[in-house]
């Protein structure tokens, strides 16, 4: 069985720590995945991958992509209130590219949980007819330092992960953070949602006139459920979010005015039916380049 990874950031720092929280996220991406899609959205210098290179633990399974502004603009239609990293666009690139038999869409500050147990997660559902998302545990930045003996040792990341696994908490509650929707399941669904393949190109991705921040991951998993396809919260397997507080994208990032501009919660939620995508999602019938480490 061979299990893909799609993760999108932009190179701007955001929260604070960026390219270490990275670091730790892609280290733990490289080694529980087949495959691992970075895909870098619009970094005015250059992609954040060349900053934490030489701290990557490579195997030959991180396929890196970077979409540069003017790809960027022309791609979100020149819209300027497009979220400054497009997840939707991004997460489409790697998903319709991505060749593993399940897909896993996640994010730049999640360290991921172990092979094994993403395994018996799949093994435990019992068929391919699902679509789940599973609830982060917070973790300190300074605390993983502290672990650390003070430093952020790259190289023994997973001495973290495996301490965490014993010591942390599960939040064992559903919620959603918009009356009246039922999609979401918990709070922060975007950071681990995990399909196979076909289910992901049978509701075609991430609707892709949702360029603003907002509703996308809930979006995503009520298309699933409207396609028949099972759609469950869970509480484990253990994935940590390496907490940067209130700055960056979380909640939009409308508060440090990075974005301005919010997806319609109409648009996303009560008025989806069938996918608005093209059969091009993803931008297949563009040849996009990547390269592999």
């Amino acid at each position: 069985m061979k299990i893909s990874a799609v993760i999108v950031s932009r190179n701007d720092n955001y929260g604070g720590h960026l390219n270490e929280r990275a670091t730790y996220a892609i280290n733990s991406a490289i080694e529980t995945y087949d495959e691992v899609f970075y895909v870098d959205w619009n970094s005015d210098k250059h992609s954040l991958i060349y900053d934490i290179k030489d701290n990557l633990q490579l195997k030959g399974n991180l396929k890196h992509i970077a979409i540069e502004p003017s790809v960027a603009s022309i791609l979100t239609n020149y819209d300027p209130h497009a979220q400054k990293c497009c997840e939707v666009l991004a997460r489409n690139i790697a998903i319709k590219r991505a060749t593993g038999d399940y897909i896993v869409s996640t994010n730049i500050d999640i360290i991921q949980p172990k092979r094994e147990d993403i395994l018996k997660l799949i093994e435990e559902k019992g068929t391919t007819n699902f679509f789940t998302t599973v609830s982060r545990r917070e973790v300190e930045w300074e605390y993983i330092k502290k672990f650390q003996g003070g430093d952020y040792n790259f190289s023994n990341w997973n001495a973290f992960r495996d301490d965490a696994y014993k010591t942390s908490v599960p939040r064992n509650k559903l919620e959603s953070t918009t009356p009246g929707d039922e999609y979401s399941i918990i709070n922060c669904c975007g950071d681990f949602q995990l399909a196979t393949k076909d289910v992901w190109h049978s509701i075609k991705g991430f609707e892709e006139d949702l360029i603003y921040p907002l509703y996308s991951d809930t979006n995503v998993q009520m298309k699933a459920k409207l396609n028949g396809y099972d759609l469950t919260g869970q509480f484990t397997p253990p994935l940590f979010h390496i907490n940067h507080g209130s700055k960056g994208w979380g909640g939009g990032g409308f508060a440090e005015g990075i974005n301005k501009k919010a997806n319609d919660i109409t648009k996303a939620i009560s008025k989806q039916q069938e996918s608005r995508n093209s059969e091009d999602w993803g931008f297949s019938n563009i040849n996009i380049e990547y390269e592999t480490f």
